[in-house]
């Protein structure tokens, strides 16, 4: 049963990564272990929160960990274990503990984007390599007159697939395809409330939405819960009135095309 004390969930989990940094640290080919996301700040951890965290191994050895997985602490109790991506896991144990890390040579770290992260420890240069890594800026390619284009497209293709009655493809792209997209919108045309403009994680515009834009992400879960076309309709009014004076005339008449095409008024 999980704990509902906050104070003995961060205890577990710290005992936990302790021993996982223990038992790598001992091995010859380990020559980094990273902390990334709650796992590097502790003060975001709660009974949900999984263990996030890259090992650096020299070069040659990554490939043996990703596939004997007896370094990990409590490895008997393993329940479940899939390769995510050519170097990452995902492992959850019998009580439900669940680690998402990625395993990387020497060479390969690099490849590696993080916003929060911390060092375990490091045998070489890992901590510099990942102070680069980290200021480095990634490329800003949010585009907001792409993303609007986008957004209208993925409301008229998922109503038209719901009305045709393709409901599961249609509710991909209205409740993910172009939710993705009005969050990016939201996220550019409106400030997050005031102590939480650090909450962002600026790997999934889905994430910590509900702690940022309190009003709109409740309305936004709200929408989750309709019938795909009404959940559709409701989407484009939100992003229509937050749109306000960012929406060009140009955009304006794009909605009409979309409104008018479905027989919608807003």
């Amino acid at each position: 049963m999980p704990s509902t004390d906050k104070n003995l969930q961060v205890t577990r989990f710290l005992e936990y990564s302790a021993e996982l940094s223990s038992k790598l640290l001992k091995r010859d080919e380990v020559i980094g272990l990273v902390f990334v996301g709650s796992t590097a700040e502790i003060s975001r951890v709660d009974e949900w929160s999984d263990h996030d965290f890259f090992v650096v191994t020299q070069s040659g050895s990554a490939e043996k960990l990703r596939q004997d997985l007896s370094w990990l602490p409590r490895h008997k109790e393993i329940a479940i274990s899939p390769r995510e991506t050519a170097h990452g896991l995902k492992i959850i144990y019998q009580d439900g503990q669940v680690l998402e890390f990625a395993i990387f040579d020497d060479q390969e770290l690099e490849i590696v984007t993080v916003n929060s992260y911390s060092i375990a420890f490091d045998k070489t240069n890992i901590t510099e390599r990942m102070a680069v890594i980290a200021s480095t800026p990634r490329p800003h390619q949010f585009n907001a007159d792409i993303e609007f284009q986008l957004f209208l497209s993925q409301i008229l293709i998922g109503v038209g697939r719901a009305r045709r009655g393709e409901l599961l493809s249609a509710g991909q792209f209205i409740n993910s395809f172009a939710m993705n997209h009005a969050l990016g919108l939201i996220r550019s045309w409106l400030a997050p409330i005031a102590g939480r403009e650090s909450a962002e994680d600026d790997l999934n515009r889905f994430r910590r939405v509900e702690f940022q834009y309190p009003e709109i992400g409740s309305a936004l879960i709200a929408i989750q819960q309709m019938d795909i076309e009404s959940a559709a309709k409701e989407l484009l009014r939100i992003i229509k009135l937050h749109g306000g004076d960012h929406l060009s005339e140009r955009q304006q008449s794009q909605i009409k095309v979309v409104t008018d095409r479905l027989d919608w008024e807003l």
